[in-house]
């Protein structure tokens, strides 16, 4: 990276005021034949890692909070502040919101359009990586090597096939690696349309997810990074100071205001109640407990599983292995061999590093460290009681450390050789680009070209078995079966809880069937009457069902119709008590005209159902407990005949 000071800046203070022809960017950055084959490469890389990614997420279905954000959307008829800025668990993210409600309003529980919505944010992302490479690096062909090895490693890959998590990881790398790259941008040329970018992408990021707080943080730190590696004075800190100080303002502005919106909304980072989801639902945190009301990790053993479970091995292409425990999502389950070889790359890089390159050292201390920003915020926001340490294992909290990564690769790669002059007598860039002579010139190249070959390889085997894991959906496997037996169907089904296997109870009311097939066309209703009822099986098939009662409505004292009910309604007492929970009726009665029949149980909650004139059977659900039930005939009709039937719950025949 040329040095603050280089004669194609302008003078501090005057960041508008450029000598006619003075180029944005130093002019190894500018697109001439060579660097227009490596913008081709690096356009080809993007599109290859996108396709890999989106092979990998075709696999998957929609997963938990994919399924409670899709019946959210659903629901709203319209997407208002009220729904855009709801607390989904702990987050702020009217971005993702927007997206969620396209994709439940253009095409219900259909994958293809969360599909092309991961397919897109990867391509935004994925550009975004290669211009704060091309900026860092000037357009040399290097910097494809840093691009091919962070959209290669496995770190990112859950967070970009996972659509409730892609809608906020890579909205997320996209604009931390953006505004990068506008940073350094101003900071060489002064122009002040760099500090906009960077504005608006920092802005556009914290409407994707609350954690974009931390992007200004990251710009300044390779800022500081760049000057540092270049042996840069005070003179040249003070003059970065005055070309970026309009940008961190703004960033400034930018980050108290979100942050005010965030707390007033918010009040927690994660881990608590969300829009009526109780905590912990994000993504089956909860699920991988250590046991019943067993506390929750320890700090020591989150850093531990970080770095040595979770970003390491993927360093070098790794874990190479998943586990999984449904309905949680795969987690990296590194072999010892595959955390060596993480290891060793590491140090590979280090080496190179500290013995070619001027004062990197920091450069990889300050990489090294980012992964605490993720254990602080998982322990502060989603440790509780049943969560497991495995939760850094599925790699989604980690989704932009290699935008990070490839930042601090590029501070290196520029940096002065050890070989060139002293920093005060530094030669030009163009210069410094120049190959090492010596017999590291000749070895070290193809050392590098073979462990990137190496990496693509290990990542290969890593994105081949996560994908083989992720393709275990037990949500696709239950409804869209489900769906084509309802499509064949047009009696009403009474709701009921999903499997556990697709949503767990403490998602309630998101794991009942109403809100899973909230919005989809021809499917029949789904409500709390039928006069058909079924049982669904963990494969979404439907089977003829019945009451198996636990208590029963008693034969009644009227000859010829039972219990008589006039139009104020009467109480009819079981044969016994029910405990609160759900539980379905079977009514059999007798009306005198079309109408409609009340029912509840003492500690429950009212429920409607239509009736026809003459004797009919309907089957209700309802929730709570007590001795005894109470029915009232409306809607046009105003006597009923109630006969003897179970309450209970309900099963195949």
């Amino acid at each position: 990276m040329p040095p603050a000071t280089s004669s194609r800046r302008p003078a501090p203070g005057t960041p508008d005021d450029r000598t006619p022809g003075t180029p944005d960017v130093p002019a190894r950055a500018r697109p001439t034949d060579r660097g227009r084959l490596v913008l081709a490469a690096c356009a080809l890389v993007v599109v290859a890692a996108t396709a890999v990614r989106t092979w990998v997420a075709a696999a998957g279905w929609f997963y938990w909070d994919d399924l409670l954000l899709h019946g959210r959307a659903a629901a709203q008829a319209f997407p208002d502040p009220a729904f855009l800025f709801a607390d989904h668990d702990g987050h702020l993210m009217p971005g993702a919101m927007a997206l969620t409600w396209v994709a439940a309003h253009v095409a219900p529980l259909d994958f293809r359009v969360p599909l092309v919505q991961i397919a897109l944010l990867q391509l935004v992302a994925g550009a975004a990586l290669a211009r704060m490479l091309w900026v860092l690096l000037a357009g040399r062909a290097i910097l494809l090597v840093p691009l091919v090895a962070t959209l290669a490693i496995p770190l990112g890959l859950p967070s970009a096939t996972w659509w409730a998590a892609a809608l906020n990881a890579l909205p997320l790398t996209a604009a931390m690696a953006w505004t990068v790259a506008s940073i350094i941008l101003l900071a060489r040329s002064g122009r002040r349309r760099h500090a906009v970018g960077a504005a608006v992408a920092t802005a556009l990021g914290l409407l994707f997810v609350e954690k974009a707080l931390i992007i200004p943080v990251v710009a300044a730190a390779v800022l500081l990074g760049s000057w540092w590696t270049g042996g840069g004075t005070r003179s040249e800190l003070r003059a970065l100071w005055c070309r970026t100080r309009w940008a961190w303002s703004a960033l400034a502005a930018i980050v108290v205001v979100w942050g005010a919106v965030f707390l007033v909304v918010v009040g927690r980072f994660g881990g608590g109640s969300s829009g009526g989801f109780p905590a912990g639902t994000e993504g089956g945190d909860d699920t991988g407990g250590t046991g019943a009301g067993s506390p929750g990790p320890g700090f020591v053993d989150l850093v531990d599983h970080t770095y040595r479970l979770a970003v390491v091995p993927t360093l070098g292409g790794g874990p190479w292995s998943w586990e999984r425990w449904h309905p949680g999502p795969p987690m990296a389950d590194p072999s010892t061999m595959a955390v060596v070889v993480g290891a060793l790359a590491v140090a590979a890089v280090l080496a190179w590093s500290v013995f070619t390159r001027r004062r990197t050292g920091a450069i990889w201390v300050a990489a090294a460290l980012y992964p605490m920003v993720t254990v602080v915020l998982v322990a502060v926001g989603r440790t509780g009681p049943d969560t497991a340490t495995e939760i850094v294992q599925t790699l989604r909290y980690h989704s932009e450390l290699p935008v990070v990564l490839a930042a601090a690769a590029a501070l290196a790669i520029a940096a002065p050789r050890r070989q060139d002059a002293a920093p005060e007598e530094r030669a030009a860039p163009e210069e410094r680009a120049a190959p090492p002579r010596g017999r590291a010139g000749t070895w070290l190249p193809a050392a590098g070209a073979l462990g990137l070959v190496a990496l693509l390889a290990s990542s290969a085997v890593s994105t081949v078995s996560y994908r083989q894991v992720w393709s275990e959906q037990p949500s696709r496997d239950y409804t869209e079966p489900l769906l084509a037996a309802l499509r064949e169907r047009t009696e009403p089904l009474l709701d009921k809880e999903v499997p556990l296997e697709v949503l767990l109870p403490l998602t309630t009311p998101a794991n009942r069937l109403s809100a899973l097939l909230a919005g989809v066309p021809g499917v029949p209703a789904v409500g709390a009457w039928t006069r058909d009822p079924v049982a669904i099986d963990a494969h979404g098939a439907l089977h003829p069902a019945d009451v198996v009662p636990g208590r029963t409505i008693p034969q009644g004292p009227v000859p010829g119709c039972g219990h008589q009910v006039g139009p104020d309604g009467a109480r009819i007492a079981l044969d016994g008590p029910l405990l609160g929970r759900d539980w379905v009726v079977r009514l059999h009665l007798l009306a005198d005209a079309d109408g409609h029949v009340a029912v509840r149980l003492d500690d429950g909650d009212e429920v409607t159902a239509p009736v026809q004139a003459g004797p009919g059977t309907v089957y209700i659900r309802l929730e709570g407990g007590g001795t005894g039930l109470t029915v009232t005939p409306g809607g046009g009709a105003s006597q009923l005949c109630v006969g003897s039937g179970p309450v209970g719950v309900l099963v195949p025949r």
